[in-house]
């Protein structure tokens, strides 16, 4: 029997009507889907058909189809971020949301920071800097540091494993249903919820640390 990425034909016709995908012959055509995850020799990893460190925010929105609310984020501590917001995104009928964030360095997310036209709180704190257009012409063809995916359809443990296999590490946030499950050789963290959706967040492998240290003090299993 065919299999893709080592799950079995009859486990993707199943995730496939959970996950509203397109039908198996279709599946099996795509490289581009959320656990088709390609390592390369230099640490750098590809995913839904874009290479982390390489491919631009402008790739992203060529791939996907949609243009994506680009802005700045300014969390309570200071640190800043600027990311493109995809409200939909549809590859082969895996659907669900996808913020991708610029790889910019301290002194450009200042620079666009000061050239801000206007500046916003949001309810969690963060402040939400709009752009100006000249910056946000620069995001397009800046290089994609990380990706964060939230697919439409719950996603429980087991296929979970089937899709993605088992994790290296799993860590608990404190006071919280929350569970990381961490593949640094993917640069992978899938955030489990019973209360709420799963995450999905990618980096380039040799970057892991983005998204480890914030759970580290939470409570490994």
């Amino acid at each position: 029997m065919r299999t893709i990425l080592g799950i079995t034909a009859a486990a993707v016709i199943a995730i496939a009507a959970g996950l509203l995908l397109a039908p198996r012959t279709d599946l099996e055509k795509r490289a581009d889907l959320p656990w088709q995850i390609v390592v390369n020799a230099d640490g750098t990893s590809g995913v839904f058909g874009l290479t982390l460190g390489r491919s631009s925010v402008g790739d992203a929105i060529r791939k996907i189809g949609e243009y994506p609310e680009i802005t700045m984020f300014v969390s309570p501590q200071g640190k800043k971020a600027v990311e493109a917001y995809f409200e939909q995104v549809d590859l082969g009928g895996v659907r669900g949301k996808m913020v991708v964030t610029a790889d910019l360095e301290q002194e450009q997310l200042e620079r666009i920071y000061l050239r801000g036209l206007r500046i916003s709180r949001s309810s969690s704190g963060n402040r939400k800097v709009t752009l100006h257009p000249d910056d946000i012409l620069v995001i397009e063809g800046t290089p994609i540091g990380s990706i964060t995916y939230l697919p439409r359809a719950d996603l429980d443990a087991e296929t979970i494993t089937r899709l993605f296999g088992a994790p290296d590490r799993r860590i608990r946030e404190p006071g919280s249903d929350v569970e990381h499950w961490l593949y640094p050789e993917k640069g992978l963290d899938i955030a489990l919820s019973l209360k709420g959706q799963e995450v999905l967040q990618y980096v380039a492998p040799k970057r892991f640390e983005l998204l480890e240290n914030p759970v580290t003090g939470s409570v490994a299993e």
